[in-house]
């Protein structure tokens, strides 16, 4: 295995530890265990059956459990769609649900997804201030408002002065939690551009599309995910944080197990299919997960962010959930691989690390 050139700063971190190691070359300590199996419908399998090669995912396991990788909490491998890698560290275990933060925004979209393929909201298109006729003095409901939609929404792309990377925006999540009422305090901010012509981070945005599932389905959000995402793909237990008024916060804090996790990464990389049942519509996957806007310098789809693997000359495309600390759901559809891993780095620099794992850990082990 040699060392790959790198197209970014934090690439380039793992590509000199990775280096440093094959030049040590110390004997690995780690030896891979088939992932146990139990009732919670992930069949599982060995790496060499699912043609992944040992010795580069037991060297990553080396590098997670001496620090080199920091803090990380679970990594999780399935390839078409068995679990064939699963790893707890640091106190983790198999069982401790997880804070996942902003990776929820992508489950958040799902739900959309499935409101939509059942019809319980016409279009993405439908204007956003329309789910709110209990709002009748809204500030600030301009013609412009007015045609915020709910496609707006998913892509981040709202017009409103809502921008989670400055923290003199109005919008800014930490201003909104001081809130009484989110979804008010997101519609009530004012215009910055026309809808679907600017795109910055806003959690607030999501915390509406909550609002906007609730008015829609006539379920609250918990209840309506456990008909249609829950119980099909066999998760549970969840908790969800709730916003101030009672409503689920459908924009982070979602608590939920690793092996779960990996569940809505396999749905979507099976085109909405669960062990044979449709749960969400394929249309709605292929949507969700292509390029819609460009975000923080990232392709960006409905709430699932896009990137590119690169090595020995080939690109691996692939779409992710993330969120703070090193929370992610990842899928590369063209080795049928979903990766999932949690870590404890909040507000680090170390939040990406799995992108380093997926390059010179996962990848490589490729047969």
């Amino acid at each position: 295995m040699r060392c790959f050139r790198l197209l970014s700063r934090i690439t380039l971190i793992f590509s000199l530890t990775a280096c440093n190691r094959l030049r040590n070359d110390p004997p690995i300590s780690y030896t891979h265990q088939l992932p146990g199996q139990i009732a919670d419908g992930w069949p599982v399998a060995s790496l060499q059956s699912q043609q992944l090669d040992p010795r580069p995912i037991e060297e990553l396991t080396d590098q997670i459990l001496t620090e080199q990788y920091r803090n990380i909490h679970s990594l999780l491998i399935v390839r078409y769609g068995k679990l064939v890698y699963e790893n707890y560290f640091n106190g983790y275990t198999q069982s401790i649900p997880e804070n996942i933060y902003s990776a929820t925004k992508s489950i958040t979209s799902a739900l959309v997804g499935i409101a939509v393929d059942k019809h319980l909201i016409k279009s993405i298109d439908d204007k956003v201030v329309d789910y709110f006729p209990q709002y009748t003095d809204l500030p600030n409901l301009t013609a412009t408002k007015k045609q915020m939609t709910i496609r707006d929404l998913l892509t981040m792309s709202s017009g409103l002065e809502c921008a989670d990377d400055d923290p003199q925006s109005p919008g800014n999540e930490a201003t909104m939690y001081q809130s009484p009422d989110w979804i008010r305090y997101t519609l009530s901010l004012p215009m910055k551009a026309n809808p679907g012509t600017m795109s910055n981070y806003c959690t607030g945005g999501v915390a509406v599309l909550g609002g906007i599932l609730q008015q829609a389905t006539g379920k609250t959000v918990d209840e309506f995910a456990k008909a249609y995402l829950w119980n099909p793909l066999g998760i549970g237990p969840i908790r969800w944080d709730r916003m101030p008024t009672g409503q689920v916060n459908t924009s982070g804090r979602m608590f939920i197990r690793p092996r779960d996790m990996a569940k809505p990464g396999q749905l979507f990389l099976d085109k909405g299919k669960w062990q044979d049942q449709q749960v969400l519509s394929a249309n709605w996957v292929d949507e969700s997960t292509r390029k819609q806007v460009v975000l923080r310098d990232q392709e960006y789809g409905y709430l699932w962010w896009r990137r590119q693997f690169v090595m020995d000359d080939k690109t691996y495309p692939a779409y992710y959930a993330s969120g703070n600390g090193g929370h992610f759901i990842v899928v590369i559809p063209s080795v049928n691989i979903v990766i999932v891993s949690t870590a404890g780095n909040l507000n680090s620099g170390h939040t990406a690390q799995v992108f380093g794992m997926i390059r010179f850990g996962i990848l490589p082990a490729l047969l």
